[in-house]
């Protein structure tokens, strides 16, 4: 089995530091020490979309806030 075959078929957590920097590790593995589990396990590329969906919601303008352009 290619090391790709392996990776596709292994199992993922997506975990988060405490600076908010998020990262994947396999199940079988220890958390980093100083991060916690987010909240999703699965393949790569689910764990990877989880986390591209997480940023796009962090950067988010806050519902209700003033961009700086409307400010001045």
């Amino acid at each position: 089995m290619s090391q790709r075959e392996r990776q596709d078929a292994a199992t993922y957590r997506v975990v988060v530091d405490h600076e908010k920097q998020y990262t994947i590790c396999p199940v079988e593995r220890a958390i980093p020490r100083g991060s916690r589990e987010a909240g999703k396990q699965g393949s790569i590329m689910e764990c990877l979309a989880y986390i591209e969906q997480t940023w796009e919601r962090l950067r988010a303008p806050a519902e209700g806030c003033a961009s700086a352009q409307s400010i001045s």
